[in-house]
């Protein structure tokens, strides 16, 4: 029969110290709150060509032109790399890019929050452009501002396009997509309006 005191020994302790961590970390992962939120990084890249044109990929889905992404980084990739790997994809040469804002994208029914970097990258050349992609255009700005039908996609594209000394930031409530894309459903708000990053 085993006593008390022989359970009571360091080993048991620590298996008992053990468990109990684990049911509160599991507890922990099953609550989340507002403070356990992630905030993933979601790059859109701003090709520009010499004379302002703008390249714009056409979502399938959404029936809708917007501003070229590879999508939520994910694994070992720093910025440079995955803006390497969007021009291959593309069949777009640049000889440069820059930082043009940090944005911020809240959705106000989930503890969901996207931080979108904007990149804007200098193409080389100036003629028309052999891409690998069929989905993706050329637009002069003005059009390409009519065809972006997300409201703070394009006010950013527009900012960071007409004021290209600063490094802009900005944060909105943007939500209610569909498919096709309605730019009547989209629920839009700016939070807190473009201000300068780079104190210019």
């Amino acid at each position: 029969m085993v006593k008390i005191k022989d359970m009571i020994q360091p080993k048991f302790i620590i298996f008992i110290i053990i468990i109990f961590a684990f049911v509160f970390n599991i507890c922990k992962l099953n609550g989340q709150t507002a403070a356990d939120s992630i905030s993933p990084t979601f790059p859109k890249v701003l090709f520009v060509k010499k004379n302002n044109d703008v390249l714009l990929y056409y979502d399938e889905h959404r029936k809708a032109y917007e501003v070229p992404s590879n999508g939520f980084i994910e694994g070992p990739m720093d910025f440079a790399k995955y803006i390497d790997s969007l021009a291959k994809d593309l069949g777009v040469e640049y000889d440069g890019f820059r930082l043009g804002g940090l944005f911020t994208y809240i959705y106000p029914n989930s503890y969901s929050t996207f931080i979108r970097p904007y990149f804007v990258v200098s193409v080389i050349g100036n003629k028309e452009l052999n891409l690998k992609d069929p989905k993706c255009k050329w637009f002069t700005l003005d059009y390409a501002l009519k065809e972006i039908k997300y409201p703070a996609s394009r006010m950013i594209t527009e900012k960071l396009l007409t004021d290209s000394i600063s490094v802009w930031m900005a944060t909105f409530e943007e939500y209610g997509y569909t498919n096709p894309v309605d730019e009547r459903k989209i629920k839009f708000r700016v939070l807190a309006d473009f201000s300068r990053l780079n104190g210019q």
